[in-house]
């Protein structure tokens, strides 16, 4: 039976709660059914199946007869906006944990990316860094937060659901720079079948960021974790740090740790 969340008042989830909870769930299991939500979360079915059309009206999810499913496939990767909207919470987490790791004077790579992002957000007290991007999103941030940054874009073609430059003109830009630290997004992570992504070209300019650190951090929310999307980047091994959320499978984490991998849990 999963896990419930205890929020609000006397641990009865809110609306938009039980909303996070859902997609939580839906992460997970890639389906659910509103009988099953309402009778773990003791609320009426009515009040569940409003829930998920109201996450199906903004894309978050699929309806089904009874219940809901999924938007994301194997051979999918879901919308820049939609990203930000699922585990928020855990990726802020993931986001100040990964920030904490950023010293003065380094040279980072923040690959494109919600998770990405919102470390850009947490290293604006930061001194003396260069920073390097794929993301038009993390580069005018950091413009408007940090004008003192060196900030370096990599060019490349825009691939406009994620606002990310990636492909050949990427790929060979990236070839040619040395960082200290590399903060990469993953779509999926699994011990078999190692780093994956969705988009055959995005997985390249992910194997050229991974190639050019001296440290790789790879962050993480638990819905990735044991995930396989279709094209394949990375052995587990090329990570150094992986910063993920207190949902994730402690049992994989245990094994993750035995190849190497430094585990922080947020």
């Amino acid at each position: 039976m999963p896990v419930i969340y205890k929020f609000g008042k006397g641990g009865i989830l809110l609306g938009e709660e039980r909303r996070e909870y859902i997609l939580n769930l839906i992460g997970k299991t890639g389906s659910v059914t509103a009988v099953e939500i309402a009778k773990t979360l003791d609320i009426s079915e009515t009040t569940i199946r409003r829930d998920l059309d109201k996450l199906a009206r903004k894309t978050l999810v699929r309806r089904t007869h009874g219940g809901a499913m999924s938007t994301i496939t194997v051979g999918q990767e879901m919308k820049f906006d939609i990203q930000k909207e699922k585990f928020i919470k855990e990726k802020k987490k993931i986001a100040l944990a990964a920030s904490m790791l950023v010293e003065k004077n380094d040279v980072i790579f923040i690959e494109a990316g919600t998770t990405g992002l919102q470390t850009a957000l947490n290293i604006t007290n930061k001194k003396k860094l260069t920073i390097i991007t794929n993301s038009c999103d993390i580069a005018a941030v950091l413009s408007k937060t940090n004008p003192g940054y060196t900030i370096i874009v990599s060019g490349g073609i825009l691939k406009v659901d994620t606002h990310s430059l990636i492909g050949p003109l990427a790929d060979s830009t990236i070839k040619k720079i040395n960082v200290d630290k590399a903060f990469i997004g993953i779509t999926g992570m699994d011990l078999k079948k190692g780093i994956t992504a969705a988009d055959q070209v995005e997985a390249q300019t992910k194997k050229a960021i991974i190639n050019s650190a001296k440290k790789v951090i790879a962050l993480c929310d638990h819905s990735k974790l044991g995930h396989v999307s279709i094209n394949f980047v990375a052995p587990l091994e090329k990570i150094d740090v992986l910063i993920t959320d207190s949902e994730a499978d402690q049992k994989l984490l245990r094994k993750i740790k035995e190849l190497g991998v430094e585990v922080i849990v947020k």
